[in-house]
């Protein structure tokens, strides 16, 4: 459940909230580009101060259009990332209303979602996850403190600065949509969905049903059959298990996660040598291109 809380760590930031008379008014604010994406209520476009040059994200939701209860979710929205001040959280810069839309101006993630990245790479190595579940834990961590269960964690909701590579491990960057009804248990089983994405490319659970998911989730045991895991560390495998426990009661918390040893570096993690890498993203990619030619 959402709370307010009023301590001088959570005090609301000073985001201007500016009243328009018309959508062509902030056009000549900000400069529109290409579309970054599309949510269930809103369009990202990535645009460009015109006085300043710098480069923002701006989401254009129009509230008729949306209706009252995503209109209710877009204000939840604001009103946590105007308390919210993370290195790994969406940081909101401003607000603008006009008689039916509403903008949101927010930094840029040049990297563009987790997901692409994950499309383009197959997998990633377990330093570049590492990075990526430390980053996130943290910022989770950070929410939890202050009441605030994220609720959709998952790779389309996760953002990179920059691509990932040997010289630039990027910063990562959450989106924060805030909901009812979950503990914040939902958001380390989630991440432990992320980690096993980035780390061969498939989900843990893939029935075709919503009803025969919630089966497979709640009976089965997280597998590891894939040939890519014969790359990953026990200790890796290991922390996948205990994040991906049906019951909470057994699922460790985001501060755990934070101190697990294949986090902390306190573990030997051997190196898969680049070749045998490259070797398993060839062999995934031939056997994605044989699937593509029998559809």
């Amino acid at each position: 459940m959402l709370s307010l809380q009023t301590s001088s760590d959570t005090l609301e930031r000073n985001v201007p909230l500016i009243r328009l008379e018309d959508d062509a008014d902030l056009r000549e604010i900000y400069e529109f580009g290409r579309k970054l994406g599309q949510g269930s209520f809103g369009v990202v476009y990535e645009a460009t101060h015109i006085e300043t040059q710098t480069k923002w994200a701006i989401k254009e939701v129009c509230r008729p259009a949306a209706g009252s209860s995503k209109a209710e979710m877009l204000e939840l929205e604001i009103n946590i990332l105007k308390q919210v001040n993370h290195a790994h959280i969406i940081r909101l810069q401003e607000v603008y209303h006009t008689t039916k839309m509403t903008y949101l101006v927010t930094e840029l993630c040049v990297g563009g979602e987790l997901k692409h990245l994950l499309q383009r790479k197959k997998f990633l190595t377990e330093d570049e996850t590492r990075h990526i579940i430390c980053s996130l834990a943290d910022a989770v961590v950070y929410l939890h403190k202050r009441d605030i269960v994220h609720r959709d964690l998952k790779l389309e909701n996760i953002l990179v600065q920059n691509d990932l590579d040997e010289d630039d491990n990027g910063r990562i960057n959450i989106k924060v949509r805030c909901g009812r009804g979950y503990s914040q248990w939902c958001d380390v089983w989630s991440i432990g969905v992320v980690m096993y994405m980035l780390l061969c490319g498939e989900p843990p659970f893939v029935s075709k049903t919503k009803a025969n998911l919630l089966k497979e989730i709640m009976n089965k045991e997280v597998k590891f059959t894939q040939p890519i895991w014969a790359t990953v560390s026990d200790a890796a495998k290991n922390l996948l298990t205990c994040l991906l426990k049906a019951d909470p009661a057994y699922r460790m918390s985001a501060n755990q996660l934070l101190e697990n040893p294949w986090i902390t570096g306190d573990t030997n993690v051997p190196a898969m040598p680049s070749n045998v890498l490259e070797m398993m993203r060839n062999h995934l990619e031939q056997k994605e291109s044989k699937t593509m030619m029998k559809i």
